[in-house]
């Protein structure tokens, strides 16, 4: 695609006020120039980013005032203009009162949360902010507060009683309080469970406070930036220069650094999981438990002290290219202190990446899964990783096991790389078109399978769901349309016809100085001629599942573009076609006295009823009983934990010799296999397999 002439300058800047213009005149003259369907900026424009900012800004209302949101809404209407000339006085004008307001609403907190709560007044929190009011005044508003933090404690006081049910009066349980640990029996008086439980929220909501008020304003920046990209598409976002890190880590599935999960204690960056053969698990000093008190870089850079610091920061400065030296000050459980010396390293997240399984019948017979979590990429990385090849080795892994047929499971797989989707597909069928891509302008593009081989022409399974978005779209769409396999899932996928590119947003030196910007340029269609924008891929054999009664797919957002259709293409079925009528017919018979089926559907149905509820009671005795009301109803579908499938399934031969010698890596594969054994869906496409052999 040719870029057209236009100016993304980078001038010198001094301060991050200019900063923050440049980002938005480039974000502006990128979404104009090479968004699929560039939005008209004008009164409707700004009104809409209005609210979807007001609503992102304070998405619960426990902090801006109604007066605070009647001034802002003055400039309801000028926003567009804004846009058009790079104006933040708005922005920083909300900014501001939101930096006041939660000061103020600290305040609120930690006063309400020192007088105990009266459980046997009657009154209601509102849950829904959609059906909340913005507070009159400070005074309604430290009400708010009162209210929520009333039902905080009352869970932690829930809590601690439901711990103590069942228990002899004599008996005790610990719990935390003040940093040491107290014990309470049923004999405790309740004013002195209420306490402990306030304390325990109080703790609770002075850590979220202190972290909300150490939020950059680039946080607040990209809320703003955000209100206007995403009423283009749902998928065209501004990514912060550390969000856009991020977002390459997450694709990739690899980033460098010593291979140590973190959490926030207290402030504290405290080490909560080491990943086996990284560079800290290797050296074996590093603890979990350790808290990280400064990091130097190397042995010539200053100790910065990361105490307090937000997460997402200090995980930075831990982070850093293969080779490179960090040296961590860290305080041991027992209280001492020790400087520890990492080498740093490409740790890799295995949970991102295709695996696989082996299926084992009543008679013997064997099938194969792959799980494809998300269509990962190298990013252009010599040491990065591609699904294709990945799944590739895992095919053949499987066919040496003689499998009869092959389970394909993209459910939860949101997409990523097109490229990647076009060589997986290509390894089930050769030489043919797999998708349509268009232009804004109308240029086409077919991307085509250029491989002779076929690595696997037995009978296969798409498993979806309606979280199986964009590339996961594209496979399903390709291998149903040339016949090649049967789509088991449910009603539809997630709806997702659209192609985004990363931009970054100083195109001159293609840095990502000033963050990048991700925007919708291409829209896909099926060789049918068919989009999958809003409609998705129709299951051949439907299954109801958690999330069929959900608003989640991208039919459910405003924003998302409209479908339409192109010519289809010329194209020849799979060579070895089977009669889809059939094996719908048998699928049907099977399903439908499933009483396990029959289960999902009715607690989904409870699960929607229950999401909209608006209000929860805040008197003791009510909440019980309302509590109790929710568990009876609850009971019936627990049966739903307990089912297991008639599947023998076990690791394939070379995780089988991984997970001898790391225990990690066996723990998260047995893991993934239990819940293989309880996966009606995974039965049912088994069973599919078994019909295609026929």
């Amino acid at each position: 695609m040719s870029l057209l002439a236009f100016c993304f300058c980078k001038p010198m800047l001094d301060n991050d006020d200019e900063k923050e213009k440049l980002v938005i005149k480039n974000t502006r003259n990128t979404l104009s120039y090479l968004h699929y369907k560039p939005a008209t900026i004008d009164d409707k424009f700004s009104e809409n980013v209005f609210n979807k900012y007001i609503e992102n800004l304070d998405p619960s209302k426990r902090f801006l005032l109604q007066t605070d949101y009647d001034a802002f809404a003055k400039d309801k209407h000028n926003l567009d203009d804004y846009f058009k000339t790079e104006n933040l006085t708005f922005y920083r004008t909300t900014v501001d009162t939101m930096m006041i307001r939660i000061n103020e609403a600290e305040k609120y907190a930690l006063e309400v949360l020192e007088k105990p709560f009266d459980f046997n007044q009657k009154e209601e929190l509102i849950l829904d902010p959609k059906v909340q009011s913005y507070a009159k005044n400070k005074a309604e508003l430290k009400e708010l507060w009162r209210k929520y933090l009333k039902y905080n404690v009352m869970l932690e006081i829930t809590s601690m009683q439901d711990d103590l049910d069942g228990k002899k009066s004599n008996d005790s349980i610990e719990v935390a309080s003040d940093d040491k640990e107290v014990k309470i029996t049923k004999d405790t008086p309740f004013a002195e469970i209420e306490k402990i439980a306030r304390e325990d929220v109080k703790e609770l909501i002075a850590d979220y406070f202190r972290r909300l008020k150490k939020r950059k304003r680039s946080t607040y920046f990209s809320i703003y930036v955000n209100a206007h990209t995403e009423l283009y598409d749902p998928h065209t976002t501004y990514f912060s220069p550390t969000d856009k890190e991020d977002f390459d880590v997450s694709m990739s599935g690899q980033l460098e650094g010593i291979g140590a999960k973190l959490q926030d204690k207290k402030g504290y960056a405290t080490i909560a999981e080491l990943v086996v053969g990284g560079p800290a698990w290797k050296g074996g000093k590093l603890e979990v438990g350790d808290q990280i008190i400064k990091v130097a870089q190397g042995k010539k850079g200053e100790a910065v002290n990361i105490v307090g610091m937000l997460l997402d920061e200090a995980i930075r400065l831990i982070r850093g290219k293969k080779g490179s030296e960090v040296i961590l000050t860290v305080k041991k459980k027992d209280g001492s202190t020790q400087d520890i010396s990492i080498i740093r390293d490409i740790i890799e997240h295995d949970e991102v990446f295709a695996r696989s399984s082996i299926v084992t019948d009543d008679k013997g017979d064997k099938y194969g899964v792959i799980y494809l979590p998300e269509f990962y990429t190298s990013m252009g990385e010599k040491e990065g990783r591609d699904p294709s090849i990945d799944i590739e080795k895992e095919i053949e892994i499987l066919k040496k096991e003689n499998i009869k047929g092959l389970v394909f499971d993209v459910r939860n797989n949101g997409g990523g790389s097109l490229e990647e989707v076009v060589q997986i597909s290509g390894l089930f069928i050769k030489n043919v078109p797999i998708v349509q891509v268009k232009r804004s302008d109308g240029m086409m593009k077919i991307h085509e399978d250029k491989d002779d081989r076929i690595v696997y022409d037995g009978p296969l399974v798409i498993m979806v769901n309606e979280l199986s978005a964009s590339a996961s779209e594209i496979l399903a769409a390709a291998m149903q349309d040339y016949g090649r396999a049967v789509i088991v899932g449910s009603p539809q996928t997630f709806g997702k016809g659209t192609v985004q590119t990363m931009l970054p947003l100083d195109q001159r030196s293609r840095s990502d100085e000033y963050g990048a910007i991700k925007l919708t340029i291409q829209k896909f269609y099926r060789i049918n001629g068919g989009s999958t924008q809003l409609k998705g891929v129709n299951s051949d054999i439907t299954m109801v599942d958690q999330f069929t009664y959900s608003d989640i797919n991208e039919g459910a957002r405003a924003e998302a573009l409209a479908w339409d259709q192109i010519g289809a293409l010329t194209y020849n079925k799979w060579t070895n076609p089977f009669d889809m009528n059939v094996i719908k017919a048998k699928s049907a018979e099977r399903l439908k006295n499933n009483q396990h089926l029959k289960l999902i559907d009715e607690s989904m149905k409870f699960v929607k009823s229950m999401e909209d509820t608006k209000k929860v009671p805040l008197n003791l005795s009510d909440y019980k009983a309302y509590r109790k009301d929710r568990e009876a109803k609850i009971k019936k579908y627990e049966a739903l934990d307990n089912y297991k499938n008639n599947l023998k399934i076990a690791m394939n031969a070379k995780d089988l010799a991984t997970s001898k010698i790391d225990t990690v890596f066996k723990a998260r594969r047995e893991n993934w296999i239990k819940g293989l054994q309880k996966d009606i869906y995974l039965e049912e496409s088994i069973n599919v397999l078994k019909d295609l052999r026929k």
